[in-house]
């Protein structure tokens, strides 16, 4: 979808792909508490699709601390480069 992109657009272009799969890349510091609002957003709207979480800003860590249990009953996956994406999800 590209940079920038409002839970809102996420969740309304994801229903309409019926995505097998969400990735969210964190640039900046202040998208690390994003991610947290789009785990608790997804999960209140019903998206039931592993969530790939990589970027400069996020870590292991902060993915299964603050956005995994946000993201209820469904699968967060801390991905380290994006070049690395194909290989996780495969």
């Amino acid at each position: 979808m590209g940079v920038m992109q409002s839970c809102a657009d996420i969740i309304a272009c994801c229903k309409r792909e019926k995505a097998d799969i969400v990735g969210l890349s964190g640039l900046i510091t202040p998208s690390l508490d994003e991610m947290v609002f789009n785990a608790k957003e997804f999960s209140r709207q019903g998206i039931n699709v592993p969530l790939l979480i990589g970027g400069a800003t996020t870590s292991k860590m902060h993915t299964a601390v603050k956005i995994e249990p946000n993201y209820l009953n469904n699968q967060t996956i801390y991905v380290l480069d994006a070049s690395r994406a194909v290989v996780v999800v495969g």
